[in-house]
């Protein structure tokens, strides 16, 4: 770890070194003329291509490393340069001369990266970093609880703008953020998602035959595989046995022999050892693998929980990735190709393969509900309203962070006469947004846990935008012969299986979506008395009766939230040490056997009455 310090500025880096991993790449690094400063997370993966362009301009270089061509390329085009960057970054360049500080974090969020104000003798000061924690030093950690609530009502997590911290704020993807002082913060996008819209590529793509689709694809893959091997250090692959990480593990096989496959067998009925293997061998790759029991998924609850920094439970696979990054480190891998990107940009999750018929079912259903809503005297009796407002009051907590991604999609699909035509397009860029944000904060936090990058093939730029304007017959194609039960009759992702046909054999380019799965938090029996004493009761301000009254009247998903919370509070917010915690989980948790049911809540009288009779 390198820290510098001077009079109002205090950086601090500590470098993983996949490229050019000499002393000479390390951060902070300053410019020849020392007026410049970079601290820099991520990869820039098309770096040798923007080196060859500056040097063509006359710059020189002292190393080999990616950091400096991002450096000298915010010196020569300023935040102009953020978007030529293809890849990952979370970056802070800081002007000595001006005193300003560019923040910037890449298009898709891979990377994280968090800001705060802090008021200080002569005006206000920047604080950031790539995890909360790194704060406390300045900052006390506090509870947003706008955030906690809207977790309680079965929102993720956020994972752009606000945080599950008061006064903490995640920058957002593809924006950058400018401080200078005695000046206002300059906070502006310069890339967003919908940006990949193009009417002519869709014109294009729509022209191409199955044939010649597939061929673009092979030949994108190839390349993007090609650019996130490309290190001075090894880098391996996860290996789940779906075909996305089939295809992208054979791929680069064939481009490198050096190539090492990491799998967590998570025993029981959820269990790819087979396909993975069978891969392995069909490879001839040697394949590391780490078995997970269901009780681990229980006992990793505190480790999890503190490097993903907020409750967990939107996904619960938590733990199998951590532990494969720590068998990659122990193997003396630093960088883990992954999948993620692949079931957003060509629809490979099981309800978009039969989405036109249950959209078309809920349109009935809300068409039947208006129409007995309407009438006159009696709607409200007939078509009740069972909502209430908790949709909207859930945006508001979460400061409309999926709403605000809707309807900038939206707006963007209006606007565009060819997306406006094929539904798929804005399915694509829906996913995009803060669901592939959630994935990428699990894979980022968890692997960097073990100091391990994962890398995303998927996400190139150049097959990014091929995937959103592909034309939907090419994603989700309908075929006679398909009898997948959730969609049957429909092939998803599937460009992504017909380009895999090339590379391995067909019971595994056409496996159905897995990917470590876990049925664990469902079957949870969480005893009331794990809430005895509970730090979650403290911080909601609720005494022991109201939160034995409040566990009572819980269902199972909100059992499960308050208690991952309280382990949140605990661990991150209150420092306890974590084999106590788990101590505390293993004695009031236990995990029921598969086919059982949980207890539902129970509803006292009380919380069934009305105070008002319905006008």
């Amino acid at each position: 770890m390198v820290v510098h310090r001077q009079s109002g500025l205090g950086l601090c880096h500590a470098r993983l070194s996949l490229v050019d991993t000499s002393s000479r790449s390390n951060q902070p690094m300053w410019d020849e003329t020392r007026r410049y400063t970079l601290v820099y997370n991520g990869e820039i993966y098309n770096f040798p291509e923007l080196r060859a362009d500056l040097e063509a301009r006359g710059v020189s270089f002292n190393t080999t490393s990616d950091t400096e061509v991002v450096l000298q390329s915010l010196i020569a085009f300023g935040t102009d340069a953020l978007a030529t960057f293809n890849g990952m970054f979370g970056l802070a360049f800081v002007d000595h001369k001006t005193g300003s500080v560019l923040l910037a974090r890449d298009r898709f969020g891979m990377k994280p990266l968090f800001w705060a104000k802090k008021t200080v003798e002569g005006g206000e000061a920047l604080v950031f970093g790539s995890e909360v924690k790194s704060f406390e030093p300045w900052m006390e950690l506090r509870t947003d609880m706008s955030s906690l609530s809207a977790y309680l009502m079965k929102f993720g997590g956020p994972t752009s703008g606000r945080s599950f911290y008061d006064g903490i704020t995640s920058l957002k993807p593809g924006t950058y953020l400018k401080f200078e002082p005695g000046s206002d913060f300059i906070i502006k996008p310069f890339f967003q998602l919908t940006e990949f819209i193009d009417e002519g590529e869709m014109e294009r793509l729509g022209g191409l035959s199955p044939v010649q689709v597939a061929d673009e694809f092979d030949e994108l893959m190839q390349n993007a595989v090609k650019s996130q091997l490309f290190a001075d250090a090894r880098v391996g692959a996860f290996c789940s046995g779906g075909v996305d990480s089939s295809l992208i593990t054979s791929i680069a096989a064939r481009q490198s022999k050096d190539v090492s496959l990491f799998h967590a067998n998570v025993k029981g009925s959820w269990s790819e050892l087979g396909p993975a293997s069978a891969l392995a061998q069909h490879l001839g790759l040697d394949m590391h693998c780490v078995e997970i029991e269901e009780q681990d998924f229980v006992d990793m609850i505190p480790r999890v929980t503190q490097h993903y920094e907020y409750p967990f439970s939107y996904h619960r696979n938590c733990a199998p990735l951590m532990l494969i990054a720590e068998k990659a480190r122990d193997q003396g891998v630093k960088g883990l190709l992954s999948g993620e990107g692949s079931d957003e940009l060509f629809l490979g999750y099981p309800w978009l393969g039969r989405k036109t018929v249950t959209d078309a079912y809920a349109n009935i259903v809300g068409r039947l509900g208006s129409i007995a809503g309407a009438v006159p005297g009696i709607g409200s009796i007939l078509a009740p309203d069972r909502i209430g407002n908790a949709d909207v009051v859930r945006e508001m907590l979460n400061n409309r962070e999926i709403a605000d991604d809707v309807d900038l999609v939206s707006r963007a699909i209006a606007n565009s006469p060819g997306a406006s035509k094929d539904k798929t397009v804005g399915w694509t860029l829906d996913y995009l947004h803060y669901h592939l944000r959630t994935l990428l904060h699990r894979n980022d936090t968890m692997g960097m846990a073990a100091s391990i990058e994962a890398r995303f093939p998927f996400l190139d730029t150049n097959l990014a935008k091929f995937g959103v304007n592909l034309p939907g017959r090419h994603k989700l194609r309908k075929s006679p012969f398909v009898f997948e039960k959730a969609h049957p009759f429909v092939r998803d992702k599937w460009v992504v299986r017909e380009v895999a046909d090339r590379y391995v054999p067909r019971d595994l380019s056409q496996r159905i979506k897995v990917g470590f799965w876990t049925t664990v938090f469902d079957r949870l029996n969480i005893s009331p008395n794990y809430f005895s004493g509970s730090r979650i009761a403290d911080v909601m301000e609720l005494s022991s009766a109201q939160m034995k009254q409040t566990i009572e009247a819980a269902s199972p998903d909100l059992t499960l939230r308050l208690m991952l919370a309280d382990v949140w509070v605990a661990g991150v917010l209150d420092k306890e040490d974590q084999s106590v915690t788990t101590a505390r989980l293993r004695d009031h948790v236990r995990i029921q056997p598969e086919g059982q049911k949980l207890r539902r809540a129970k509803r006292s009288a009380a919380s069934t009455r009305s105070p008002v009779a319905p006008v």
